[in-house]
């Protein structure tokens, strides 16, 4: 009855305690991490001290945590005395009295002494191991908000997306539960093979989170995406992003091999195509100058090297597999005119076997597109051809 209670009255609280003094653990690192991450910026922001005093604070909060937490596991420990003084005293009133009254002999009360003594021993490690019992139960918390997140269906059609790719947006939405009005209303208009698109349209008008629906990133708040006569969401969304070019902004190179960025260890491409991918994209004087050419080691983000680089990366990485539909945002971000413009006319090429959905500032790009989409405010301005 005395273990029950110490349970039912702290274990919960424990277990409470435990989780937040973790999540703050991690909030301090996490800060840590993001200092590392942007240091030049700190070193050129002034006179400032906003990553110390920031620091200080999470670990203020963070020490609070623990010593909640801390409390818990006193307060069980002081539970556990309270508990050994009770059953040692109810043990030796009572077999005392049985002793002294014949009713049990000296023998009998070593005996049950002894029992006692061993489950007393017992709830003792029991309430110690309290703390490693929270910290199991605090990691299994936490890998359950990522492992119990739906996983994205691997099921659906794959038959039908063999041949061109032809994409019908129907009135298609989509908001998000921190913004009151929709990132996209009431969006319709088709996209067939061989077209050339441009979606223009001012920061904040919705472009990249359409960019987003087509490549099935994220699905529509409502509306419908038919590709080749199928909704969207009856394909088979792997399959279909197979036969996508992508090369969005938040794009970066990962850690690995120049190779390995580009075809994703698909053993099928070619050293042949590869080279002919970063000749279209204008980076065959950067590999003559790699000592280890395609085995050169690219750092997390592409950080030793140019950014127009990283971004010819990833769009190589676009090209290579000669998908049915080419999407792009913003790809030659930052390069000189002279190279963009050799890399846009090979792009938006009739000869290439994609459709081209493109989102640029560049204003060439209209020289060669023949489908312009307008957005504002997320609903469309107006739809050209």
């Amino acid at each position: 009855m005395l273990v029950y209670i110490v349970l039912k009255y702290t274990a919960v609280r424990g277990l409470e305690t435990s989780i937040q003094e973790s999540k703050m653990k991690y909030m301090v690192v996490h800060w840590i991490q993001e200092i590392a991450r942007t240091v030049v910026s700190f070193k050129l922001s002034g006179n400032t001290n906003l990553a110390i005093t920031k620091n200080d604070a999470l670990v203020e909060k963070y020490l609070k945590a623990r010593e909640s937490h801390f409390k818990i596991l006193m307060t069980q420990f002081i539970q556990m005395i309270t508990f050994k003084v009770v059953v040692t005293a109810g043990l030796l009133t009572i077999g005392g009295a049985l002793v002294l009254n014949q009713e049990m002999n000296i023998g009998q009360f070593v005996a049950a002494e002894i029992i006692i003594i061993l489950i007393i021993a017992s709830v003792e490690k029991l309430i110690l191991g309290l703390e490693t019992f929270y910290d199991v139960l605090t990691s299994f918390e936490k890998l359950g908000e990522v492992v119990d997140k739906t996983i994205e269906s691997q099921d659906g059609e794959k038959s039908n997306l063999s041949e061109s790719l032809t994409i019908d947006l129907e009135k298609v939405c989509y908001s998000v539960d921190d913004r009151d009005l929709p990132i996209l209303n009431k969006i319709s208009f088709s996209i067939t093979p061989k077209s050339r698109v441009l979606i223009t349209g001012k920061s904040g008008s919705g472009k990249s989170s359409l960019l987003r629906l087509i490549s099935g990133v994220i699905q529509p708040t409502s509306g419908n995406i038919i590709v080749n006569n199928m909704s969207l969401e009856s394909v088979n969304l792997n399959y279909y992003r197979s036969q996508l070019g992508i090369s969005l902004s938040e794009e970066t190179p990962f850690i690995g091999t120049i190779r390995e960025n580009i075809t994703f260890g698909n053993p099928n491409i070619t050293d042949q195509e590869i080279y002919k991918a970063l000749d279209n994209v204008w980076l065959t004087e950067f590999i003559r100058e790699q000592k280890n050419g395609l085995q050169t080691i690219i750092h997390p983000e592409g950080r030793t090297m140019a950014h127009t680089t990283s971004k010819k990366i990833i769009l190589a990485r676009a090209i290579i597999t000669k998908p049915k539909i080419l999407i792009l945002e913003d790809p030659l971000d930052l390069v000189e005119d002279s190279e963009a413009n050799k890399i846009i006319e090979f792009l938006a090429h009739k000869d290439n076997p994609w459709s081209l959905i493109i989102v640029a500032r560049n204003h060439n790009w209209k020289t060669y597109c023949n489908h312009i989409i307008a957005l504002e405010k997320g609903e469309l301005k107006s739809n050209t051809q």
